[in-house]
């Protein structure tokens, strides 16, 4: 008994040692990895939807383009930076940061699931743009732009989807394994600590060089640090995003809708990310009213990659 008791307050001190390295490794992620302010905030560009509030500019003039940046708390309208100017020009270019990524306020939901994205998409255009718009969105949030045509068509116009995930990836439903990841990453302080491994600043530069981009040596350190940055905005927050994405609680089985869709459709994929061609041609067959087109020497970002030739694809459409 008196061994068992022993262990038992070495297992309790442990423990409270291990607690205190995690609160303090946090703690130095936090301060360290936002000093940089690359994502800087206009006080005025907010939408204050129900579920937080939605950071987003708007630029240019001409008719309303909605530009959706794919769904990771390290994503954000960054990831259009490089087109907006050049789409300014004939557009008035509306570019969010979704809720939980980047500016936008990131709730400790526990329940995010894809259907929040839909309503998202639609009030916005419902009452920021407040007339039918042009969508360009990238990889999964791709699914929720066509669910949101699929209940609105009249205030969705065309759609442009930059690699959209293949119909068999965003049919996947959460099964125990996803839903343990889910509920370690929702725990406070340990959740914490995995969330800041996984958004670490070297892990986004492997997801950059391995998925992301084609050449990185095209990859600037200054688009690095600024994803690092923006899954660090209101600290731990992207946690309960991310936990939701990891589960695949954010997947849509879009097999039924995106046939009934009437709004003309274009794809772009980045020529060299894998299987781009097998699931262009599944989205063609699906729908007859889906054109596509592919960006050389790119894979997932190529409106980071290559804008130019990005802007030559949908020019050309």
């Amino acid at each position: 008994m008196f061994h068992v008791k022993r262990r038992l307050e070495k297992l309790m001190k442990l423990t409270i040692w291990v607690s205190i390295a995690m609160y303090l490794a946090n703690k130095f992620v936090e301060s360290s990895a936002t000093f940089r302010h690359l994502l800087r905030v206009k006080k005025d560009s907010f939408y204050k939807w129900r579920h937080g509030k939605i950071y987003y500019t708007k630029t240019g003039s001409g008719s309303p383009l909605l530009l959706i940046h794919d769904l990771h708390p390290a994503s954000s309208q960054q990831e259009w930076s490089k087109i907006i100017e050049p789409l300014s020009k004939d557009h008035t270019v509306y570019a969010i940061d979704l809720l939980g990524c980047g500016r936008s306020e990131k709730p400790q939901l526990t329940s995010y699931c894809n259907y929040l994205f839909v309503q998202l998409i639609n009030d916005f255009i419902h009452d920021v743009i407040k007339e039918k718009t042009d969508v360009y969105a990238t990889g999964k949030s791709g699914s929720f732009v066509i669910m949101a045509a699929n209940m609105h068509s009249d205030i969705i116009n065309e759609i442009t989807l930059v690699n959209p995930e293949s119909f068999g990836r965003l049919a996947v439903l959460p099964d125990f394994r996803s839903k343990i990841v889910k509920t370690a990453l929702h725990l406070p302080l340990f959740g914490t600590f995995l969330y800041y491994q996984l958004v670490s600043r070297n892990q986004i530069e492997y997801q950059f060089t391995e998925k992301y981009y084609y050449n990185p040596f095209h990859l600037e350190d200054k688009t690095i640090f600024t994803y690092y940055e923006a899954a660090h905005t209101s600290q731990s927050g992207g946690r309960h995003l991310l936990a939701a994405i990891s589960s695949n609680y954010m997947n849509f089985d879009i097999r039924n809708a995106f046939p009934k869709l009437t709004n003309p459709v274009h794809l772009i994929f980045g020529r060299e990310l894998p299987d781009a061609e097998q699931i262009a041609e599944a989205y063609q067959k699906a729908n007859k009213h889906t054109t596509c087109s592919f960006v050389e020497k790119t894979k997932m970002l190529p409106q980071l990659e290559a804008p130019k030739a990005f802007i030559s694809s949908v020019t050309d459409i």
